[in-house]
């Protein structure tokens, strides 16, 4: 599944976010974490580990289901945000947008960390510990695994969510850096009810475009319009709050499903952004586990698909689930962070700034 779960974890700030530009905002990296333990939670309750029989166990398999799918709509609601408010930031402070800047900042943002997983799933293919078919591969290598030409195989089939960011990637900074300013706004509404149409003539279909774009659009939205973050401000309340979780965490239960699926891209931003304002909500986002996984939550959607598969897909045997926090450590610090600071460099290099 990006998470993107590549939204700029390590660096940003987010303007917008709590009207102190230049600060990094902690309470999105807590929904990071959050989205990233969505994701592990679901896949181990329901791949990985047998559940022992009972009705609780199977209560928490139904409820645990569709929590891999939040996850990663709350990566995608994070990342239309992020994207859209770092470009507004430097239109602001340089009166233009460098497409080139940006795309050296995603490109070693997003590649390294993949590359590295794709060439040890590569190896361990090789070597006899996974099988992985060459369309599967060619599909996830080319991020065109959420289209469909190809069934994409466990091993890469989280590649879908970063086939939607690249595609986003694609298409909306060309737009917000071309259009004019007030064509923005009405550009993101029509592509928000375009999305919701979508959703609504199937809303049961797995891994959605519909809602996966959906929710990408609700988030640069929100970062676009003032009048957004205002009503999203007013309706800012503890039981409303805890009404909009209930029915997005427990909704495909119930007779509400469908209301909860074609409704999620805005759930999901109303869930993270009135979340954020709410001071009890804030304080456990901000607790430093959740900053900590939270900031490796890239890493952690990537390699936890090789730790967390259905036992059958090992040919030699599962691998040790204990090697999951190490494997993702060695991916943050020997991978993420030195690209990180490359393509801030080259970001400087394209925007002609010194340093």
């Amino acid at each position: 599944m990006t998470f993107n779960p590549a939204g700029d974890a390590l660096a940003d700030s987010m303007p917008h976010a709590d009207d102190q530009p230049h600060r990094r905002h902690r309470g999105i990296d807590g929904w990071r974490a959050i989205a990233a333990g969505f994701v592990v939670f679901s896949h181990a309750i329901n791949f990985r580990f047998t559940v022992p029989p009972g009705a609780a166990m199977h209560l928490v398999q139904r409820v645990s289901g569709p929590l891999a799918q939040i996850g990663v709509q709350l990566f995608f609601v994070i990342s239309g945000f992020i994207i859209t408010s770092l470009m507004l930031r430097e239109q602001g402070k340089r009166g233009r947008i460098s497409i080139a800047a940006f795309y050296a900042r995603r490109f070693c943002r997003i590649l390294p960390p993949l590359l590295a997983y794709f060439g040890a799933v590569g190896l361990l293919s090789a070597a006899g510990a996974l099988t992985l078919p060459a369309a599967s591969f060619a599909s996830a290598a080319t991020f065109t695994c959420n289209i469909g030409f190809v069934d994409c195989d466990w091993w890469v089939a989280h590649t879908w969510s970063l086939a939607v960011e690249e595609q986003f990637y694609l298409a909306w900074p060309l737009l917000i850096a071309l259009a004019a300013p007030r064509w923005r706004v009405p550009l993101l509404i029509a592509a928000l009810i375009g999305c919701t149409i979508g959703i609504s003539m199937n809303p049961h279909v797995f891994h959605s475009n519909y809602t996966s774009f959906g929710c990408i659009a609700a988030g640069a939205l929100y970062a676009l319009s003032p009048a957004v973050r205002q009503a999203c401000q007013r309706a800012t309340a503890t039981p409303l709050w805890l009404a909009a979780i209930a029915l997005l965490v427990l909704g495909p239960l119930t007779r509400l499903e469908v209301v909860a699926i074609v409704a999620l891209p805005f759930l999901v931003t109303y869930i993270i952004f009135a979340g954020n304002a709410l001071r009890w909500v804030r304080a456990i986002l901000e607790w430093r586990v959740l900053q900590i996984i939270g900031a490796g939550s890239y890493s952690l959607y990537l390699w936890q698909q090789l730790f967390l598969a259905p036992p059958a897909h090992y040919p030699t045997g599962p691998f040790p689930i204990a090697l999951l926090p190490l494997v993702v450590l060695l991916s943050v610090f020997l991978v993420e962070r030195p690209f990180i600071r490359l393509g801030r460099h080259l970001s400087r290099r394209f925007e002609g700034t010194p340093g």
